[in-house]
């Protein structure tokens, strides 16, 4: 999946926004571990399953299983998940960032991941920043592990062309060898003429000698 098609769906579903007041960050009243519970729970009531969230020096690791695989599922969970975690920097957590890792549910291979950089949701959270512009540069960190289909489709047709080329090459080629013979059948007419010329010239001569006889 390339980041533009994600951009695009980011934007289709961007419509809603955060549930988020954007008052900026209130002082921290409750414990970092409560914050990330509750960050977890709203995860969770969202849909989301498998949810592994801890602190890694002056960030969070979230993992969590994939909801799907198309942009729109990716889009949503990307959206999802800076929501909530948009509420839990409001309500007071001291994180620098946020990385998210979506996993395949049925063999736990990684399928993409993103990254959430807490100063772009305090930009957010200050007016500084909209929305939709969040998302997007959110979505412009997100990396799929995914083999990308348009590249695929680039390969074939480029051997495609390859092939069209080699078959033009081997068209002119029997051109070019039609036009030898049809040099040849030409040049072998204009022997038979020549040599009826030579006959026609003879018999001309041999009657122009008898006549002299007489």
């Amino acid at each position: 999946m390339r980041r533009r098609t994600l951009l695009t769906a980011v934007a289709s579903v961007a419509v809603a926004g955060c549930t988020s007041l954007g008052s900026g960050r209130d002082t921290p009243a409750v414990e970092e571990s409560d914050l990330i519970e509750a960050f977890q729970v709203t995860l969770e009531d969202r849909g989301f399953e498998q949810i592994e969230l801890e602190p890694v020096d002056n960030g969070l690791e979230l993992g969590y299983n994939a909801t799907g695989t198309t942009d729109d599922n990716v889009a949503t969970e990307l959206e999802l998940v800076t929501d909530g975690y948009t509420t839990a920097i409001e309500g007071g957590l001291e994180m620098a960032f946020l990385n998210a890792t979506a996993y395949d549910p049925n063999n736990d291979d990684v399928l993409d991941y993103f990254t959430i950089e807490t100063e772009w949701v305090d930009a957010y959270l200050e007016e500084d920043l909209e929305w939709p512009e969040l998302l997007s540069r959110i979505a412009g960190t997100f990396e799929s592990t995914e083999p990308d289909d348009e590249d695929d489709t680039t390969e074939e047709n480029t051997d495609g062309e390859g092939d069209s080329d080699e078959s033009e090459g081997e068209s002119d080629g029997d051109e070019s060898e039609g036009e030898s013979d049809g040099d040849e059948s030409e040049g072998e007419s204009d022997g038979d003429e020549s040599e009826g010329e030579s006959d026609s010239d003879e018999s001309e001569g041999e009657s122009d000698g008898e006549g002299d006889d007489e």
